[in-house]
């Protein structure tokens, strides 16, 4: 999907480049946004709600649909940015076996089309669809494997880190008032941890115990923005 979106990008790019404009006057030009970001699925399972901030721009194309009702346009976020803190995740419903706290860190960037609606006089709506590259950063601790296979409670604890990549996929729509926003957003991808430690427990299927280094999970995220255009 995300390529669909990038290839999408680039034919607007070709099209319209020509009378590409940064947004002017009532439609502002740069933005800065505030998130609330709640995981959602199996990423809230292992991390709480956190924050986020992203810095971008809006370009619309020089020509408008329905007597200027909707004006296509481009949105590009230079930087996004949020952490959340980590939960600790029971494993096979035993207490000792579980990885605990951390917390999860992303970075990227978005582009993508856009449409902007004249809803009232002074009151605008954005809509827009990007792809959205992010490198995440994650930290976890989880049971020392040695002690787990030799019984010895109760378990000490190692600290891992990952870096990762994703490639993800942001829908989301804003109302705008004056130079004032607010909207909702929805980031939807996945990515593979590697905590380059086996801390994620897991058992084989003669039930042996063998933990993991790396944990597959979705990153199913809505965040709640407010920010201003200026």
């Amino acid at each position: 999907m995300f390529k669909k979106i990038l290839v999408l990008s680039t034919a607007f790019i070709m099209l319209f480049g020509a009378n590409l404009k940064a947004q002017d006057g009532e439609y502002g030009q740069n933005y800065v946004k505030l998130q609330f970001v709640q995981p959602l699925g199996e990423y809230r399972d292992y991390y709480n709600s956190g924050f986020g901030a992203e810095y971008g721009r809006m370009f619309q194309f020089n020509m408008d649909i329905a007597n200027g009702l909707m004006i296509p346009g481009l949105d590009i976020t230079f930087i996004q940015t949020s952490f959340n803190t980590g939960k600790d995740h029971i494993y096979f419903g035993n207490e000792n076996l579980k990885t605990e706290g951390g917390l999860i860190w992303d970075l990227g960037v978005k582009l993508g089309p856009m449409m902007t609606f004249g809803l009232t006089e002074g009151l605008l709506a954005d809509v827009s669809i990007q792809y959205a590259p992010t490198v995440i950063f994650g930290f976890r601790k989880g049971p020392d494997e040695n002690m787990v296979i030799n019984n010895q409670l109760p378990y000490d604890t190692k600290t891992a880190s990952s870096v990762s990549f994703a490639h993800r996929v942001s829908i989301k729509g804003d109302i705008r008032y004056a130079h004032f926003l607010f909207g909702l957003e929805f980031l939807l991808g996945n990515t593979t941890f590697n905590y380059g430690h086996n801390i994620i427990p897991a058992y084989d299927a003669a039930n042996n115990y063998k933990p993991r280094d790396e944990k597959d999970m979705g990153l199913s995220t809505l965040m709640l923005n407010f920010g201003f255009t200026f």
